[in-house]
């Protein structure tokens, strides 16, 4: 055989651990949400405290926007990895998928 063989079933793996670790994040990030959101208001009544609160909210804009680019990328994977999974097993499964 020439050229070379893709796994699909590799391909659809992948792609469900790409799905969990974009869950595992997106709770993580909810879970932080809620720290900052519980703790935002135990800052301290003292120069320190004022200043942290002053730059907090784009502490937070920088983190939260961190992780949606994080979320998008392993969305991104994920659906690239599906997609290319189901190319590669149409010649093999022509009715694969299909109701």
């Amino acid at each position: 055989m020439s050229g070379y063989y893709a796994e699909f079933g590799a391909l659809h793996r992948e792609a469900r651990v790409y799905d969990e670790l974009e869950r595992h994040a997106e709770e993580v990030r909810d879970e932080l949400r809620a720290a900052f959101d519980r703790d935002r208001n135990t800052l301290g009544d003292d120069a320190y405290g004022a200043e942290l609160a002053r730059k907090l909210p784009g502490i937070e804009r920088g983190i939260f926007d961190a992780l949606k680019a994080h979320l998008d990328e392993l969305e991104r994977v994920a659906s690239g990895l599906g997609a290319s999974a189901r190319t590669y097993e149409a010649p093999e499964r022509p009715h694969a998928g299909r109701g």
